[in-house]
C-alpha cells in the first residue's frame, strides 16, 4: 500500500543527508529505519517518555514525547 505526504524543505535535506551516511538507496528506506528504531526504543522509554543514550561514558537524556 503506497502512501505520499509533504515533506519540507528541512526535512528533505535531513533525509538526504541520513541517506547518504548509511548508503540507503532511497529515502523511503531511511523512513523505515526511523520507524523500526522508534518502534524499538518506545519499547524501552521511561514514564516521562524519555530514554538515555550513553556514548563513551556520557548519558543523555533524550524526551520524545
Amino acid at each position: 500500500m503506497a502512501s505520499s505526504f509533504t515533506i519540507d524543505s528541512k526535512l528533505d535535506s535531513t533525509l538526504e543527508d541520513l541517506k547518504k551516511h548509511y548508503g540507503a538507496t532511497s529515502k523511503a528506506e531511511i523512513l523505515r529505519k526511523a520507524v523500526a528504531l522508534l518502534n524499538i526504543v518506545s519499547r524501552h522509554e521511561e514514564a516521562d517518555g524519555s530514554v538515555t543514550l550513553r556514548q563513551d561514558g556520557t548519558d543523555t537524556k533524550i524526551v520524545l514525547r
